[in-house]
């Protein structure tokens, strides 16, 4: 076993790709996983002690192998130009560069697992959001979207909580061995808390809402998940997305506008308990959780069919496509992305353009709302072709813009009516009906976009005549 590996073994896999995200790029070069090593992972707290000890290594293993380094005056050797900062990039982001219209950042996780009680499959989804501007509340918008789904018997409830009153913030200095932070607002008809804790590498997700309607039924979630390997993974190898369709291709990595900063923990060790209906469920599972943020509000972001699986065998793979016109039949192949983790290893693979395409052969249309989603058909990968389908298609929530599927997918390898291979979570998105007062919805509410618009925009299609 070579240093490397052997320091792998003893910090744990999930630590030391943590540890590469968060502090040295070019170091990258060096992170082969070997597959019988991912095999004895071990998630050993990642302390900064354990830090100084993975950069001494490695300065030490340069030196014996021969190998000399740039240094002197004006030479920079610390920052790595690493795209993340972790574990303090896990924090919501705030200060003049998102005090913004266009900003957009959301702690999403979905998990997979069983009822404790019954043993019947079950899903949970929870996204709390941070969007634009409200001058009312001195801060962003804040709104919660909440899914529960029984896998075996095709119960769903959803909710949106939107939360009004101030933001409640706790949090530790941004380089604390010990990096905590704690959000939580709560008006008395709904609420949320999100707190992250560093040393054990564990997230808190809590919620309620009273709301009894069409679209709401009332809930009050509490679970924990706590990092598995392989730990924080970008999203794309060059680290950002680019989100939605700007007819004319203003994305800017300076401003972030168009742009988001994007990774995922494909897997965590979920549990905890939810109320519905008159009943508590103890739930364990496994969650994929994701962080996003960036100024985007200000393309068509709000047109796409996004998705991740997991393998039966264990390898993961996500995706996204995006849609130029209203509707999921006239696909912006030219932005979708696709990442690919194999099981054993946990070697990514990325994926872009054509290479990933998304081609439905049957829409279904909810009797809830009237809308078509594409909700059967064929996902052409790299990695082969699968037909897709849900496990109930009545997986239908409403949000500030609209009614939109966020529910368990699953993948048949062969022929539509083929074995089953994968399971994971689909978001099909198409939000196209304007505002009262004209905007796009991917805009966001226009009470969310209280501060002076920039006079070059929102842009407005251009002309295809």
């Amino acid at each position: 076993m070579n240093q490397i590996s052997s320091y792998k073994k003893r910090i744990g896999l999930k630590s030391f790709n943590a540890f590469l995200i968060s502090n040295r790029s070019f170091f990258s070069s060096l992170t082969k996983q070997d597959s019988k090593q991912s095999k004895q992972t071990n998630l050993n707290l990642f302390s900064q002690t354990s830090r100084l000890a993975l950069v001494l290594f490695f300065f030490i293993s340069m030196f014996q192998s021969g190998h000399s380094q740039v240094t002197g005056p004006g030479i920079e050797t610390v920052t790595g130009q690493a795209i993340y900062d972790l574990p303090r990039d896990h924090a919501w982001h705030g200060g003049a560069f998102y005090q913004s219209n266009d900003y957009n950042e959301w702690h999403y996780i979905t998990a997979l697992g069983k009822d404790v009680k019954s043993g019947d499959r079950i899903s949970i989804f929870w996204v709390p959001l941070a969007q634009g501007w409200m001058a009312d509340e001195g801060r962003p918008l804040h709104n919660v979207l909440f899914a529960y789904h029984n896998l075996d018997t095709g119960e769903f409830s959803s909710s949106l909580c939107y939360i009004t009153g101030p933001l409640t913030t706790e949090g530790s200095a941004a380089d604390a061995k010990d990096f905590s932070f704690k959000y939580s607002i709560d008006d008395s008809k709904n609420g949320f808390t999100t707190e992250y804790d560093y040393p054990t590498e564990t997230w808190r997700f809590s919620g309620y809402n009273t709301k009894n309607d069409k679209w709401n039924q009332p809930f009050k979630l509490d679970m924990t998940a706590t990092l598995a390997a392989p730990g924080y993974v970008p999203m794309a190898y060059w680290g950002l997305e680019s989100i939605g369709v700007d007819p004319q291709d203003r994305q800017n990595p300076e401003s972030m506008y168009g742009l988001t900063y994007y990774y995922t923990a494909p897997q965590m060790a979920v549990k905890g308990n939810v109320e519905l209906g008159g009943r508590t469920i103890q739930f364990e599972a496994n969650g994929w959780f994701e962080h996003q943020w960036g100024n985007f509000r200000n393309t068509y972001q709000y047109r796409y069919f996004w998705a991740w699986f997991r393998f039966n065998n264990g390898d993961m793979m996500t995706f996204r496509q995006y849609y130029k016109e209203a509707g999921f039949m006239d696909p912006n192949y030219e932005v979708n992305r696709y990442l690919f983790m194999d099981g054993d290893t946990h070697k990514r693979s990325y994926a872009f353009g054509e290479n990933i395409k998304v081609i439905p052969s049957k829409m279904w249309k909810s009797p809830k709302s009237g809308k078509e989603y594409p909700w059967y058909g064929r996902i052409e990968t790299p990695h082969g072709t699968y037909y897709y389908e849900p496990t109930f298609p009545e997986q239908e929530g409403y949000a500030l813009a609209g009614a939109y599927i966020e529910g368990v997918i699953q993948l048949r390898e062969g022929a539509p009516d083929g074995p089953i291979v994968a399971t994971g979570f689909t978001e099909m998105i198409m939000l196209t009906e304007p505002f009262e007062d004209g905007s796009d919805p991917s805009m966001g509410p226009p009470i969310s976009r209280s501060l002076p618009e920039d006079p070059k925009g929102p842009w407005k299609p251009m002309n295809k005549n």
